[in-house]
């Protein structure tokens, strides 16, 4: 019989031994394919599944795609301080540089605002290829640009009139896309008849939203059975918006990936060229300050400015180097026809609003539809539920790189209805 002294060291050393077995057997399994790993040269290393579909490329995001760093844009004019409204000055100085033949590099010139505090009753926009508004400095001393009055209206607004714009888009008739199955991240697909294809074609591609699709998302209803709330077959229609860089017997080469993967059993997709004279490139807004007057003694005011920055048909934008106070709504808000959109370096304070339903969600960037390819640098945002936002049908492609928060729930959420990025 054993000791009562030998029975608790026999009971550990059982216990062990099992454990030891049990890490054994485990060790004889498979390892778990995971989707990225480090790889020996220090370098992130992404594993496709079965289906082919692997993390998304994200170094197409931004101005460029990544390929160029912002530019240093010579400056056209000068814009002094004056007391009073500035906005008819800023904007006539805007709408002169418009009017300056592109440089080779695609550029018109800057409009530089020097010191002080420009008072703006209305909006300022920048319509045309080529153009920068740049301040003085975001610090204190600079440059700041200050939304008066109880307008709503957006402070400044980067790209052409939605309307005017959307009327110069002409999209070709679609073409099935023949593949069985596009994985997510792909940048090739295949067409029956290649020959209306050539390289640097703008083309639109499009993943229907199925029954079937909707079905298998179980989003054709939320609670209480079918009602106006779920989702309706061709209501959530996928889009991303691409450039042919080659074409090789049925074979289309996309300059950026898929984020989406298009299933034969879904609906798959289809691919139409188009051209769209009325969409701006190369334009920026940096080196400032712009801040909405509010009523204080109302800390839930919305008589006031609500977007300080709004991108739409536009693509290579930038936002850097700005700090935004008081808004209502949105610091940024890159709408569904911008493309290759990179915020640089701004801050986000100190908002006024309601603080309940959509009210206090301090949007970084808003969409729908259309891969906007935003890249997202030192972003430092204060007192907000939701700081970077991503709302509709976005199938897109997003960066945020050393984004700070203070005073928020949520940093980075998807809202409303469906977003892969």
């Amino acid at each position: 019989m054993l000791k009562p002294s030998l029975l608790i060291p026999l009971l550990c050393l059982t216990i062990a031994f099992g454990r030891i077995g049990n890490l054994c057997a485990q060790g004889n399994k498979p390892a778990k394919k995971q989707p990225v790993s480090l790889g020996q040269q220090g370098r992130l290393v992404y594993a496709p599944d079965e289906l082919g579909n692997r993390i998304p490329d994200f170094s197409y995001c931004g101005y460029k795609a990544g390929e160029q760093a912002i530019p240093n844009v010579a400056i056209a004019i000068v814009v002094p301080f004056r007391k009073g409204d500035a906005t008819r000055r800023i904007q006539a100085a805007i709408e002169y540089v418009s009017s300056l033949p592109l440089n080779s590099d695609g550029f018109r010139g800057a409009v530089l605002l020097e010191k002080g505090v420009h008072e703006v009753s209305g909006s300022l926009k920048i319509a045309a290829s080529g153009v920068v508004l740049r301040g003085s400095g975001m610090g204190a001393g600079g440059t700041t640009i200050l939304g008066t009055g109880f307008s709503r209206d957006n402070l400044i607004t980067i790209g052409r009139h939605s309307i005017s714009a959307e009327n110069d888009r002409q999209i070709a008739a679609a073409v099935s896309i023949t593949d069985r199955y596009v994985p997510v991240n792909a940048s090739k697909i295949h067409v029956a008849n290649a020959t209306e294809f050539k390289a640097g074609d703008l083309v639109q591609i499009r993943r229907p939203s199925t029954k079937e699709w909707i079905q298998k998302l179980g989003t054709d209803q939320f609670g209480g059975g079918i009602s106006s709330l779920g989702w309706k077959p061709g209501q959530r229609d996928l889009y991303w918006d691409r450039q042919i860089t080659t074409v090789s017997g049925s074979e289309l080469t996309l300059d950026a990936p898929l984020t989406t993967a298009l299933d034969y059993a879904y609906g798959g997709g289809t691919i139409a060229r188009y051209t769209w004279a009325g969409r701006i490139a190369q334009s920026g807004v940096e080196n400032l300050k712009l801040e909405s007057t509010y009523d204080k003694a109302n800390p839930k005011d919305e008589d006031h400015r609500w977007m300080a920055i709004v991108l739409e048909n536009v693509q290579d934008a930038w936002v850097r180097q700005v700090v935004f106070n008081h808004f209502a709504g949105s610091a940024v808000i890159v709408q569904e026809t911008a493309k290759r959109i990179t915020v640089e370096d701004c801050q986000s304070l100190e908002p006024v609003s309601e603080i309940g339903g959509n009210d206090a969600i301090r949007s970084l960037f808003e969409g729908n539809r259309f891969f906007v390819s935003v890249f997202t640098l030192n972003l430092a945002t204060t007192i907000l539920r939701l700081a970077i936002v991503v709302p509709g049908l976005m199938p897109l492609c997003s960066v945020r790189l050393t984004c700070h928060s203070a005073s928020v729930a949520v940093l980075i959420a998807g809202r409303r209805v469906y977003c892969s990025m």
